[in-house]
Protein backbone atom coordinates (compact mmCIF):
# COMPACT_ATOMS: atom_id res chain seq x y z
CA UNK A 1 0.00 0.00 0.00
CA UNK A 2 1.15 3.65 -0.95
CA UNK A 3 1.12 6.18 2.02
CA UNK A 4 2.23 9.42 0.96
CA UNK A 5 2.94 10.77 4.89
CA UNK A 6 1.77 9.20 8.26
CA UNK A 7 -1.00 10.80 9.52
CA UNK A 8 -3.02 9.79 12.77
CA UNK A 9 -6.01 7.50 11.73
CA UNK A 10 -5.19 6.88 8.14
CA UNK A 11 -6.82 4.10 6.40
CA UNK A 12 -3.93 2.86 4.74
CA UNK A 13 -3.83 -0.42 6.53
CA UNK A 14 -7.62 -1.44 5.85
CA UNK A 15 -7.88 -0.35 2.36
CA UNK A 16 -7.31 -4.31 1.30
CA UNK A 17 -10.77 -5.00 3.73
CA UNK A 18 -12.93 -2.50 1.73
CA UNK A 19 -15.16 -3.23 -1.41
CA UNK A 20 -13.91 -2.99 -4.86
CA UNK A 21 -14.99 -0.14 -6.83
CA UNK A 22 -17.74 -0.80 -8.52
CA UNK A 23 -17.60 -0.86 -12.33
CA UNK A 24 -18.67 2.29 -14.31
CA UNK A 25 -16.61 4.78 -11.63
CA UNK A 26 -13.99 6.95 -13.07
CA UNK A 27 -13.50 9.68 -10.19
CA UNK A 28 -12.62 9.35 -6.76
CA UNK A 29 -13.55 12.20 -4.03
CA UNK A 30 -12.38 12.45 -0.42
CA UNK A 31 -14.33 14.72 1.29
CA UNK A 32 -12.12 14.80 4.36
CA UNK A 33 -8.66 14.63 2.36
CA UNK A 34 -6.26 14.39 5.05
CA UNK A 35 -3.89 11.78 4.72
CA UNK A 36 -5.58 10.82 0.88
CA UNK A 37 -5.12 6.83 1.80
CA UNK A 38 -7.46 5.32 -0.67
CA UNK A 39 -7.00 8.06 -3.10
CA UNK A 40 -3.31 7.32 -2.77
CA UNK A 41 -4.03 3.59 -3.89
CA UNK A 42 -6.24 3.60 -6.75
CA UNK A 43 -5.23 4.72 -10.57
CA UNK A 44 -8.21 6.86 -11.17
CA UNK A 45 -8.31 10.54 -11.35
CA UNK A 46 -9.11 12.14 -7.26
CA UNK A 47 -10.35 15.05 -5.79
CA UNK A 48 -9.56 15.68 -2.20
CA UNK A 49 -10.96 18.26 -0.10
CA UNK A 50 -9.21 19.50 2.70
CA UNK A 51 -10.43 22.67 5.19
CA UNK A 52 -7.30 22.66 7.07
CA UNK A 53 -4.83 25.09 5.58
CA UNK A 54 -1.72 23.80 6.34
CA UNK A 55 -2.31 20.47 4.93
CA UNK A 56 -3.52 21.38 1.68
CA UNK A 57 -0.19 23.78 2.04
CA UNK A 58 1.71 20.18 2.45
CA UNK A 59 0.09 18.73 -0.45
CA UNK A 60 0.49 21.57 -3.04
CA UNK A 61 3.90 21.41 -2.02
CA UNK A 62 4.40 17.81 -2.11
CA UNK A 63 2.54 17.81 -5.93
CA UNK A 64 5.10 20.12 -7.25
CA UNK A 65 8.27 18.82 -4.86
CA UNK A 66 11.16 16.28 -5.91
CA UNK A 67 12.87 13.52 -4.99
CA UNK A 68 15.90 15.54 -3.94
CA UNK A 69 14.36 18.02 -2.54
CA UNK A 70 12.57 15.59 -0.25
CA UNK A 71 15.97 14.28 0.84
CA UNK A 72 17.64 17.59 1.27
CA UNK A 73 14.44 18.38 3.64
CA UNK A 74 15.35 14.99 5.65
CA UNK A 75 19.17 15.92 6.20
CA UNK A 76 17.96 18.95 7.17
CA UNK A 77 15.85 17.55 9.77
CA UNK A 78 18.61 15.32 11.06
CA UNK A 79 20.87 17.70 11.40
CA UNK A 80 18.74 20.03 13.77
CA UNK A 81 18.37 16.57 15.89
CA UNK A 82 21.56 15.87 16.18
CA UNK A 83 22.55 19.36 17.64
CA UNK A 84 19.30 19.94 19.82
CA UNK A 85 17.06 17.78 21.42
CA UNK A 86 13.60 17.87 20.58
CA UNK A 87 14.06 20.85 17.95
CA UNK A 88 11.09 23.49 17.70
CA UNK A 89 9.81 22.48 13.98
CA UNK A 90 9.26 26.74 13.80
CA UNK A 91 12.62 27.56 14.18
CA UNK A 92 13.81 25.72 11.07
CA UNK A 93 13.16 28.44 8.50
CA UNK A 94 10.78 26.19 6.25
CA UNK A 95 7.66 27.32 4.30
CA UNK A 96 4.42 26.29 5.32
CA UNK A 97 4.39 22.81 3.10
CA UNK A 98 7.50 21.51 4.21
CA UNK A 99 7.13 22.73 7.85
CA UNK A 100 3.38 20.62 7.70
CA UNK A 101 5.40 17.44 6.49
CA UNK A 102 8.16 17.73 8.88
CA UNK A 103 5.37 18.09 11.85
CA UNK A 104 2.95 15.31 10.60
CA UNK A 105 5.54 13.09 10.58
CA UNK A 106 7.85 13.92 13.30
CA UNK A 107 5.96 16.23 15.41
CA UNK A 108 3.67 15.07 18.11
CA UNK A 109 3.26 11.92 20.48
CA UNK A 110 0.19 10.48 18.14
CA UNK A 111 2.26 11.48 14.99
CA UNK A 112 -0.13 13.07 12.25
CA UNK A 113 -1.84 15.42 14.93
CA UNK A 114 -0.96 18.94 14.46
CA UNK A 115 -0.84 19.70 18.01
CA UNK A 116 3.11 20.03 18.61
CA UNK A 117 5.85 21.63 17.12
CA UNK A 118 8.69 19.35 18.81
CA UNK A 119 10.90 17.09 16.92
CA UNK A 120 10.56 13.60 18.85
CA UNK A 121 14.34 12.39 18.06
CA UNK A 122 12.58 8.37 17.63
CA UNK A 123 10.51 10.13 14.60
CA UNK A 124 11.87 9.96 10.97
CA UNK A 125 10.87 11.44 7.80
CA UNK A 126 9.22 8.69 5.47
CA UNK A 127 11.03 10.02 2.17
CA UNK A 128 11.47 6.81 0.48
CA UNK A 129 7.30 6.12 1.34
CA UNK A 130 6.45 9.49 -0.20
CA UNK A 131 9.17 9.42 -3.20
CA UNK A 132 7.16 6.04 -4.74
CA UNK A 133 3.89 8.21 -4.33
CA UNK A 134 5.05 11.26 -6.44
CA UNK A 135 3.95 9.96 -9.81
CA UNK A 136 0.45 9.33 -8.67
CA UNK A 137 -0.41 13.32 -7.36
CA UNK A 138 -0.53 14.37 -10.73
CA UNK A 139 -3.95 12.61 -11.17
CA UNK A 140 -5.04 14.53 -7.42
CA UNK A 141 -6.68 17.59 -7.39
CA UNK A 142 -6.76 19.35 -3.72
CA UNK A 143 -9.07 21.82 -2.33
CA UNK A 144 -9.09 23.98 0.63
CA UNK A 145 -12.55 23.82 1.13
CA UNK A 146 -15.44 21.77 2.86
CA UNK A 147 -16.39 18.49 1.87
CA UNK A 148 -19.70 19.14 2.06
CA UNK A 149 -19.25 21.52 -0.94
CA UNK A 150 -18.69 19.08 -3.63
CA UNK A 151 -21.63 18.26 -6.19
CA UNK A 152 -21.05 14.59 -6.79
CA UNK A 153 -21.14 13.69 -10.77
CA UNK A 154 -22.04 10.63 -12.57
CA UNK A 155 -18.63 8.35 -12.25
CA UNK A 156 -18.00 9.64 -8.96
CA UNK A 157 -17.19 7.51 -5.98
CA UNK A 158 -17.28 9.06 -2.55
CA UNK A 159 -14.88 7.69 -0.01
CA UNK A 160 -15.98 9.57 3.06
CA UNK A 161 -13.87 9.27 6.36
CA UNK A 162 -14.96 11.98 8.87
CA UNK A 163 -12.68 13.16 11.89
CA UNK A 164 -13.99 11.77 15.07
CA UNK A 165 -16.52 13.82 17.24
CA UNK A 166 -14.41 15.82 19.93
CA UNK A 167 -11.15 15.14 18.52
CA UNK A 168 -9.27 18.69 18.09
CA UNK A 169 -6.21 17.61 18.07
CA UNK A 170 -6.17 17.71 14.21
CA UNK A 171 -8.06 20.74 13.77
CA UNK A 172 -6.55 23.15 16.82
CA UNK A 173 -3.06 24.81 16.28
CA UNK A 174 -1.15 25.35 20.03
CA UNK A 175 1.91 26.94 20.72
CA UNK A 176 3.37 30.04 20.20
CA UNK A 177 0.73 30.75 17.60
CA UNK A 178 -2.17 29.90 18.57
CA UNK A 179 -4.94 29.71 15.72
CA UNK A 180 -8.20 27.69 15.41
CA UNK A 181 -8.28 26.05 11.99
CA UNK A 182 -11.56 23.99 11.88
CA UNK A 183 -14.31 23.96 14.30
CA UNK A 184 -15.10 20.69 15.98
CA UNK A 185 -16.83 17.75 13.55
CA UNK A 186 -20.61 17.90 13.73
CA UNK A 187 -21.94 14.25 12.45
CA UNK A 188 -24.79 15.77 10.61
CA UNK A 189 -22.75 18.23 8.25
CA UNK A 190 -22.12 14.25 6.61
CA UNK A 191 -25.33 13.52 6.83
CA UNK A 192 -26.79 16.26 5.21
CA UNK A 193 -24.36 15.96 2.63
CA UNK A 194 -24.92 12.30 1.79
CA UNK A 195 -28.64 12.82 1.95
CA UNK A 196 -29.91 12.55 -1.90
CA UNK A 197 -26.57 11.37 -3.03
CA UNK A 198 -26.75 8.79 -5.93
CA UNK A 199 -23.26 7.85 -6.44
CA UNK A 200 -21.27 5.00 -4.65
CA UNK A 201 -20.35 5.66 -0.95
CA UNK A 202 -17.97 4.14 0.95
CA UNK A 203 -18.46 5.61 4.62
CA UNK A 204 -15.77 4.63 7.74
CA UNK A 205 -15.49 5.48 11.03
CA UNK A 206 -15.02 4.01 15.02
CA UNK A 207 -16.71 1.82 16.88
CA UNK A 208 -19.44 4.92 17.37
CA UNK A 209 -20.98 4.68 13.90
CA UNK A 210 -23.64 3.06 14.66
CA UNK A 211 -24.75 5.82 17.24
CA UNK A 212 -24.03 8.79 15.00
CA UNK A 213 -25.10 7.10 12.25
CA UNK A 214 -27.90 5.03 12.38
CA UNK A 215 -29.39 5.56 9.22
CA UNK A 216 -26.55 3.34 7.64
CA UNK A 217 -25.87 -0.58 7.69
CA UNK A 218 -22.58 -1.01 9.63
CA UNK A 219 -20.17 -3.49 9.00
CA UNK A 220 -16.78 -4.02 11.42
CA UNK A 221 -14.06 -4.01 9.36
CA UNK A 222 -11.55 -4.55 11.78
CA UNK A 223 -11.20 -4.31 15.68
CA UNK A 224 -7.47 -2.40 16.29
CA UNK A 225 -5.90 -0.81 19.30
CA UNK A 226 -5.41 2.93 19.16
CA UNK A 227 -3.66 5.33 22.10
CA UNK A 228 -6.00 5.91 25.19
CA UNK A 229 -5.29 9.60 25.45
CA UNK A 230 -6.48 10.41 28.82
CA UNK A 231 -5.93 7.26 31.15
CA UNK A 232 -2.41 6.27 28.98
CA UNK A 233 -2.26 2.18 27.55
CA UNK A 234 -4.56 1.49 24.45
CA UNK A 235 -8.28 0.96 24.39
CA UNK A 236 -10.16 -1.40 21.66
CA UNK A 237 -11.34 0.61 18.69
CA UNK A 238 -14.03 -1.13 15.90
CA UNK A 239 -13.42 -0.06 12.59
CA UNK A 240 -16.64 0.50 10.82
CA UNK A 241 -17.59 1.05 7.32
CA UNK A 242 -20.99 1.50 5.72
CA UNK A 243 -21.55 1.20 1.63
CA UNK A 244 -24.13 3.30 -0.02
CA UNK A 245 -25.51 2.85 -3.49
CA UNK A 246 -23.79 0.04 -4.13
Amino acid sequence: MKRLFRYSGNKSKLLGLYRPIPKGVTRVVEPYLGSGAFLMNTHLPGVGYEINGHLCAMWEWLKQTSANELHHLDSVVREWKAKTEKPDVRDMNLELGPQTYVRVNCCSVVVGQLSSWKIYPQNNLPVEETVKCLPRLKDIQVFNARGETHTPQDGDLLFVDPPYVGTVGNYLEKGKQTKQIEKEYDPQDTIKFLDGVRCPVILTYGSNAKELFPQYEWEIVKVVKVPNMRKGGTVDRNEMVAYINF
